[in-house]
């Protein structure tokens, strides 16, 4: 029966997706800001994995990049969970603070 109220108290797993990029560059530009908050080595290659959330107040979303051992060239990005807001905006400098904080 413990397992039973266990399962209920579960919290659902966010969405996620992955895509494969050629690039120089480990992290891509993709509208959103990001902390960095780890970095782990994984097995079978030499290019660590780092983990990232978003900068947003209230917003859960994680970002994974790592690159592919068969092929360093490629960057492997996975997002778990949806953006509760809109992308940050550069150089919106000529808005009033509040419609900033809207877009970042």
């Amino acid at each position: 029966m413990n397992t039973k109220k266990a399962k209920a108290k579960r919290r659902l797993r966010e969405p996620r997706f992955s895509f494969k990029t050629m690039s120089d560059v480990d992290v891509l530009d993709d509208g959103y800001k990001w902390r960095k908050y780890g970095q782990k080595v994984v097995k079978n290659t030499q290019h660590p994995r780092s983990y990232y959330r978003c900068t947003q107040d209230k917003c859960r979303v994680k970002k994974r990049v790592e690159r592919l051992a068969e092929d360093p060239r490629m960057v492997i990005t996975t997002y778990e969970g949806r953006h509760i807001h809109s992308p940050c905006r550069d150089g919106e400098d000529s808005k009033t603070p509040s419609q900033i904080s809207f877009f970042c």
